[in-house]
C-alpha cells in the first residue's frame, strides 16, 4: 500500500511530485468539487466517503501550516491519530537519503590519514606499502596538492627535506639514491615552486634544479635523461614522451625569475615533443597512469584543445561504471590513472564523464585509506594486472587530492541557481555582518568575503559601509565576475588555500561556504591564519541539527557547532553562538553564526 495524501491543493501536488505518484494511493480532501478528480495523476477521495478505512493507515497532511490543526483535529475526531506533516516526512526522508548514501567525505578523510601515517618523519612520502622509502619525485608534487587541502605544516617538512637531498649538479635521484632522473628533478622543482611564498629559502635549490634540466637538453630539443632504469623495457608503460610533463616548471621558474633562457628553453622543447610524438600524444598509447600525465601536460602548457581532442578518442574506452582500463587492450584498471583522467576531464569542464571516473575510483579505495596501483576486473579475473597489483601507491593518494579539487572547481563553474547574486539587506544573514563591521572595525579596515559566491553580501556593503578595504575570494572565479570591476580585490582561491599572507585582515566572514570546504577544520585554520590579532571571524551557516531540511550534494555538510568551536578556539579567545538567525522572511533555526575574536 501506498502513502496516503490529506491535502489536494499546491502542498499536495509538492509531496506527490516528492515521493512519486506510483508511491501514492490516493489523496484526500474536504471539497467535494474535487471528488473523483486527479492530482498528478492520482484520483482524489473525499475524506468522508473512505474515512472508515483509515484507521490503520498512516495519513501526510499536506496543507499549509494554519490549516494543519484544522485536519489534525478533524482525524482525530475518528479516532485516526497516525500522522504526520508532510514538511516532517520530507526531513525524515532526506535525512536518511543523506545519511545512506555513498560517504564521499569519509573517503577524503581516509585518505590524508593514509599520506599523514605513510610520511617519514622529518622526510617525504613512501612509494608504496612494499618499499617504505621517502620518495623525491611523489614527495615532491604532492606538496602543491597538500597545499590545497591546508596541509602547510606537511608541505614544509616535505620541502626542507627536498632541499636537504638535492645533489651539488642540481639533480634529485630516486628513491634509492642510485641515479638522477629528468622526471624527478622536475617534479620537485614543481613542488618547491608552489611553496616558495612562504619557504624563501627554495628558490635556490629551483635554480639549481632548472639550471640542471637545461643541461640534459639535445640539440633536438630532447629531455636527456641520465638513467632510465626504472622505466623497464616495455615502451608500451612508460616511455620517453612522459617529459611533457618536466616542461612546465621551466616556463613558471622563467617567469617568476625573469629567466628568459628558462622560457626559450621551454618552448624548444614543447615543440620538439609536441612535433615528434604527435600521434603517441593524440592516441591512448600508454598505461593510463603515464598517458595522463601527457593530458595534464597539454592543459599546463596551453595546449586545450589538443588536451580535449585526445580525451575524446580516450572517453570511448570509458564503461557505464566510469572505469577506463589501464591499457587500450585490457580490461583491468589502473586506479592513479583514472583519478588523473578524472581530473583532466574536470579540467576542460567536463563535470559528467570526470565525476563518473571519479567516483569509480573512489569505490575502489581500500580500507586503509589508500590504493593499490591496479585492480582486476570481476569479468576477466584471468588478466595480469601486473602493476603494483598488491601494494598501496602513493600517487594514487596524490592524484585523489588533485581530482577532487578540479571536481569542486568543475562543479562551481557550472551553471547552478545556487550563487544568487543579490541579499536583502533586511535579511538577518546580511544584517549581522553589517553590524559586526560598523561595530568592530574603524575607516579603511581590511575585510575579506571568503567563498564569495557572486559577491552579494559585498555589494549591499559597498554602499551601507563604505572606506573599508573590501577582499573576496572563491574558487570560481567566473562566479566573481559581477564584483572585479567594484574596486574589490579578487582572488581565485579554496577555503583550504586562502591566497592571502598571515594576519591580512581585521575581520574575515564566510556565508554559506564552509558547508563545501569538506575538510572544515583546515577551512577554518586558513581563516585565522589571515586574521589580524584582535580581528574576527564570522561563520554563518546551517546547522547539523536542522540536517534534512534540505536536500545537500555529496560533498556538503553541515555544521557541528563543537567541532566549529574546537577549531576556533585554537586561536581565539572567545567565541559566540548566535542561533536562529532570520532569513528571507523565515526564522526557522537554519541558520546559525559563530563568531570568534582571534588571539
Amino acid at each position: 500500500m501506498g502513502w496516503i495524501l490529506f491535502g489536494a491543493g499546491k502542498y499536495g501536488k509538492e509531496a506527490i511530485r516528492f515521493l512519486g505518484s506510483q508511491n501514492i494511493e490516493m489523496v484526500l480532501d474536504n471539497d467535494v468539487k474535487k471528488k473523483g478528480s486527479f492530482l498528478e495523476g492520482v484520483q482524489i477521495c473525499l475524506f468522508d466517503d473512505v474515512r472508515d478505512l483509515l484507521k490503520d493507515r498512516k495519513i501526510v497532511i499536506t496543507v499549509a501550516s494554519e490549516k494543519a490543526n484544522e485536519i489534525i483535529a478533524q482525524l482525530k475526531r475518528f479516532g485516526i491519530c497516525d500522522y504526520i506533516r508532510f514538511k516532517d516526512l520530507k526531513t525524515e526522508i532526506t535525512k536518511e537519503r543523506i545519511i545512506n548514501r555513498p560517504d564521499y567525505i569519509r573517503v577524503y578523510y581516509k585518505a590524508i590519514q593514509w599520506i599523514i601515517n605513510n610520511s617519514i618523519k622529518n622526510e617525504g612520502i613512501i612509494v608504496a606499502t612494499s618499499n617504505k622509502k621517502s620518495y623525491p619525485e611523489v614527495t615532491g608534487y604532492f606538496i602543491p596538492s597538500l597545499l590545497k587541502w591546508g596541509y602547510r605544516d606537511l608541505a614544509l617538512q616535505y620541502a626542507k627535506w627536498l632541499c636537504s637531498i638535492q645533489k651539488d649538479d642540481g639533480s634529485w635521484f630516486d628513491s634509492d639514491d642510485k641515479d638522477a632522473y629528468v622526471f624527478d628533478t622536475a617534479q620537485v622543482i614543481k613542488g618547491l615552486l608552489a611553496v616558495r611564498a612562504i619557504l624563501p629559502e627554495v628558490d635556490k635549490s629551483i635554480l639549481k634544479g632548472c639550471d640542471w634540466l637545461l643541461s640534459r637538453i639535445d640539440d633536438k630539443g630532447c629531455l636527456v635523461t641520465p638513467s632510465k632504469a626504472l622505466w623497464g623495457d616495455n615502451r608500451d608503460v612508460c616511455d620517453e614522451i612522459i617529459h611533457l610533463y618536466c616542461i612546465s616548471p621551466l616556463f613558471e621558474a622563467g617567469r617568476v625569475f625573469n629567466k628568459n633562457n628558462y622560457v626559450e628553453n621551454a618552448v624548444r622543447i614543447k615543440k620538439y615533443y609536441l612535433d615528434e610524438y604527435h600521434e603517441k600524444i593524440m592516441n591512448f598509447s600508454l598505461l593510463s597512469h603515464f598517458y595522463a600525465y601527457l593530458m595534464e601536460a597539454l592543459l599546463d602548457l596551453g595546449e586545450t584543445e589538443m588536451a580535449r581532442n585526445a580525451m575524446e578518442r580516450i572517453a570511448k574506452y570509458q564503461d557505464e561504471s566510469g572505469a577506463v582500463p589501464a591499457y587500450n587492450n585490457v580490461h583491468w584498471v589502473c586506479s592513479t590513472g583514472i583519478f588523473q583522467l578524472a581530473l583532466v576531464w574536470f579540467r576542460l569542464g567536463d563535470f559528467d564523464r570526470g565525476n563518473r571516473a571519479f567516483q569509480y575510483a573512489c569505490k575502489l579505495q581500500n580500507d586503509s585509506g589508500g590504493w593499490f596501483g591496479s585492480y582486476l576486473n570481476a569479468e576477466h579475473p584471468e588478466e595480469d594486472n601486473d602493476y603494483f597489483s598488491d601494494g598501496e601507491i602513493s600517487w594514487a593518494n596524490k592524484y585523489y587530492l588533485d581530482a577532487l579539487y578540479f571536481r569542486c572547481i568543475c562543479e562551481f563553474n557550472r551553471p547552478n541557481d545556487q550563487f544568487l547574486p543579490k541579499i536583502d539587506k533586511e535579511d538577518g544573514r546580511y544584517c549581522l555582518i553589517k553590524d559586526e563591521i560598523l561595530n568592530s572595525t574603524c575607516s579603511g579596515d581590511s575585510i575579506l568575503d571568503i567563498g564569495c559566491g557572486k559577491g552579494r553580501y559585498l555589494i549591499n556593503l559597498l554602499e551601507d559601509v563604505p572606506n573599508r578595504d573590501y577582499n573576496a575570494s572563491d574558487l570560481s572565479v567566473g562566479v566573481m565576475k559581477n564584483i572585479i570591476d567594484t574596486g574589490i580585490v579578487c582572488r581565485q582561491g579554496s577555503l583550504t588555500n586562502i591566497p592571502w599572507e598571515d594576519a591580512t585582515f581585521e575581520l574575515v566572514y564566510c556565508c554559506e561556504a564552509l558547508e563545501h570546504a569538506i575538510d572544515i577544520e583546515n577551512a577554518i585554520g586558513e581563516m585565522l591564519r589571515v586574521t589580524k590579532h584582535g580581528g574576527k571571524i564570522i561563520i554563518i551557516d546551517k546547522p547539523i541539527e536542522k540536517l534534512g531540511s534540505l536536500d545537500i550534494t555529496e560533498y556538503e555538510q553541515w555544521l557541528d557547532t563543537n567541532v566549529v568551536i574546537s577549531a576556533l578556539s585554537k586561536r581565539c579567545i572567545k567565541t559566540d553562538v548566535i542561533k536562529d538567525i532570520p532569513y528571507e522572511g523565515r526564522n526557522d533555526g537554519l541558520f546559525y553564526a559563530w563568531v570568534g575574536i582571534v588571539d
